[in-house]
């Protein structure tokens, strides 16, 4: 190679960096996290959550006895919905005396998201075994895909995937649970709970979220279409208008992501054409 000879190109590949799954700041080479450092991981990212999850248990489970449920139907009710929108809203539901197939039936309308949440996580999830993704759909709710699905699309989560949601999604639970113990025990010890702004954390948690969650247009057509939705239907009697707005924003943002899948081998051929 002579002195005017330009210096060959570097071969093609991934930059020099921390393998897939270390931790962030690892140096390279560093080895890939273990499987406790995946779940503790998973729990340290839930933290920030107490503060909305710990005055919502206790307020839960006060409402719970006060809607005329008893300990034992309420923190059953607790555990198996594990979600405090349908929580709340089958409260008042049972407090106004409806039925309990409306009441079920709203509840499982309320959960209709998760189902969008599940779509966009499928593709992460692939490897991780079916009966870890049994477990994991009951303990997804709102906060731990938030927290998820930023470090998989980051490439910050490629290692024991499951442990990282059985730490995020377990401290919630527990926690939720636990408060759910102490609202409970504490019964008429706190009249007219709704009136104290316990709800004000979790409304401001879910701003939060939103505003950090807006990263593409799909997310922006779910939450757009469903506040519209929530006000156009503020009206309706008992909360109908959330549970309208559930199914609007759910609909809307599966269909979007479905929509995006379909048409990416055809946008990627066409570049290779081009190209």
């Amino acid at each position: 190679m002579s002195a005017t000879d330009p210096p060959p190109e570097p071969p093609p590949g991934p930059p020099p960096g921390p393998p897939p799954g270390a931790p962030s700041g690892a140096p390279p080479g560093a080895p890939p996290p273990t499987p406790r450092q995946v779940f503790l991981a998973g729990v340290r990212s839930t933290m920030p959550f107490l503060a909305s999850a710990i005055p919502m248990g206790i307020a839960g489970g006060v409402l719970g006895l006060s809607s005329g449920l008893s300990e034992f139907a309420t923190l059953g009710l607790a555990m198996a919905v594990n979600s405090g929108t349908a929580q709340f809203v089958g409260f008042a539901l049972i407090a106004d005396g409806a039925s309990w197939p409306a009441i079920i039936l709203t509840t499982l309308i309320l959960g209709l998201r998760m189902l969008l949440y599940s779509t966009i996580l499928i593709p992460y999830v692939k490897e991780v075994p079916q009966r870890w993704r049994v477990v994991l759909g009951f303990g997804l709710i709102d906060e731990v895909f938030f927290v998820a699905i930023d470090r998989l699309r980051n490439g910050r989560l490629t290692h024991h995937k499951h442990l990282f949601f059985l730490g995020a999604s377990g401290l919630l639970y527990v926690t939720w649970m636990t408060c759910t113990v102490i609202g409970m025990s504490l019964g008429s010890a706190v009249p007219d709970v709704e009136k104290l702004g316990l709800d004000f954390p979790v409304t401001a948690m879910f701003i939060a979220m939103l505003a950090i969650g807006l990263t593409n247009w799909r997310v922006a057509a779910a939450i757009g279409s469903a506040g519209v939705t929530v006000m156009l239907a503020h009206g309706l009697p008992y909360n109908l208008g959330v549970v309208l707005a559930a199914i609007v924003g759910a609909a809307v943002g599966a269909g979007c992501e479905l929509a995006t899948r379909k048409n990416a081998p055809k946008a990627s051929k066409e570049k290779e054409n081009v190209a």
